[in-house]
Formats: structure tokens, sequence, C-alpha cells
């Protein structure tokens, strides 16, 4: 892992997801990204307001995250660049992230909120068109290391393995204990489990893990009660585009957990190829 960018607006949870992120970037000796979106104000917008005042609010926003950087740089030992943005906050991370390429992005979610938005915050929005993996941070927790991860698997979506690779980064740079955990919505589930842990053995091979299995009719519900009796310190989700009309109802399982979850998600493209 050599380059991760983190998403910021200097807000509470941008803030802790920085704090996140440097953490990562020193443990994997990787170059940190500080990525801000320039918005004008509403009220800016809607005036005549002058080309000259526009780009003194630029350059103050600019001088902000330079700062930012600089801070980083002294506390964490890492290199830091900064990325700059306009108007819309993924579709700027989109176009940044196709020219130069990122092994993770993560962003800051506020925490407490308890019912997914189809149509929500720029974290969710992200998630749904995004080609990289993603860690969302909720702003109550804090680096406190990776020790256990707890790998959410629906093997449906499994491709050739590549998925995986950001799990298995993580899991040998922190020496962390990977617990693959399935959720069996009907019983006759239960004979599918050799053939995951199988498949599963092969694809993950080079790391020590371990697997449980839990009843639920609801991935959902499965998952949160997965982590209510044995708690992780990351939760990992490899992302599915569900069908238009799937979405409009209930969205997709990691979207739904970004809201939810108490501890940091990591969301992957099922896409992904690196």
């Amino acid at each position: 892992m050599k380059r991760i960018l983190v998403a910021t607006d200097y807000s509470e949870p941008a803030n802790n997801a920085v704090e996140y992120a440097a953490q990562l970037a020193r443990a994997f000796k990787a170059e940190l990204v500080l990525f801000n979106v320039f918005k004008m104000s509403i009220h800016a917008s809607n005036a005549m307001v002058s080309t000259t005042s526009i780009e003194i609010q630029k350059e103050k926003n600019k001088h902000r995250l330079l700062e930012q950087a600089r801070e980083i740089n002294e506390r964490f030992g890492i290199n830091v660049d900064c990325e700059i943005g306009k108007d819309d906050t993924v579709e700027s991370l989109k176009k940044i992230t196709g020219h130069h390429p990122v092994n993770l992005v993560v962003m800051g979610i506020q925490s407490g909120l308890v019912a997914y938005k189809m149509f929500g915050n720029t974290t969710t929005a992200a998630i749904k068109l995004m080609r990289f993996p993603l860690l969302v941070v909720p702003n109550q927790v804090t680096f406190q290391g990776i020790n256990k991860i707890m790998y959410a698997c629906d093997e449906t979506y499994l491709k050739d393995g590549r998925e995986l690779s950001t799990i298995k980064k993580l899991t040998t740079t922190f020496g962390a204990q990977l617990e693959v955990f399935h959720v069996l919505t009907n019983h006759k589930e239960g004979d599918k489990n050799k053939v995951l842990e199988d498949l599963l053995d092969e694809l993950l091979s080079d790391v020590i893990h371990t697997y449980r299995y839990v009843h639920n009719p609801s991935v959902y519900d499965g998952i949160l009660a997965g982590l209510d009796q044995n708690p992780a310190d990351l939760l990992v989700m490899i992302h599915h585009k569900p069908g238009f009309m799937e979405a409009l109802v209930k969205g997709s399982h990691s979207s739904q957990m970004t809201v939810n979850t108490h501890l940091p998600l990591l969301v992957i493209p099922n896409e992904q190829a690196n």
C-alpha cells in the first residue's frame, strides 16, 4: 500500500478520519494525500462576488490544507501531499483517483445515525460510485491499532480473490486476527459451509484466518449480532451494486452498515483489480 487518500472538510468526523489515515500511512510507510473540495457558500454563489474575492477564498482554503499537511508530516513523520477539488466531492474524488491511483480512500462519518438514507451524505454516495477501497471511520472511533478484522463474506461476489488483497495487507501489516464471518439466511445454507471454506482457504492461503457462522434471516441484522457477540477493530465488506428497484427499497448492505456501525468499515468494490 503506497498511497492513502483522506477526504477532509475540517469537521470533527473529517479530522478524526485524518488522524486514523495518518496512523495507517505510518504503519504502511505510505504517502498520505489530504483531499479537500473548495465549495463556495450559498450566499456567495447567489451574490455578485468578484473574481478577486473568490481567489482570496481559494487561497485561504489552500493555505489551511497545507498547514494541516505540515502538522501531520511533523507529528507522524510521513510524506503528505494535498489535492483540492471543486464543487462535487464524489465527482472530484473519482477524477483525482482516476488520474493518480490510490490504494485506499478514507472518509469520516458522523456517529449515531440510525437509518440509511438512499440519497444521503457524501460517504454513502462515494460507496455507490467507487472503484477503490473505501474506509469509513465513525467520528467516535480513535485509532487503537488493528488486532481483529471481521470480514463479512458473501462468496457470491468473490471473483478471483484480487478483491481480498487489501484485507491481506492489513492483516499482515498489523499482525491481526482475521475472522471470516458468514450469515446463513436459511438453514439449507449450512450445506455450503464446506464449499465456502475450501474457496477461501485457497484465496487466503497466505494469511491465518478462522470462520464463524450465524443464522439470521437478515444479513444486516446478522452482521450486527456477530459484532455484538465478538467485537472487532475493523469490519470488511465487499460491495456489490443491487438492482435499481432493490436499491430504492433497501440499498446495499454495505451502505446500510456505514450509518449504523460503531467501528471502522472497509468497503471493497468487487471490481477491484489491484
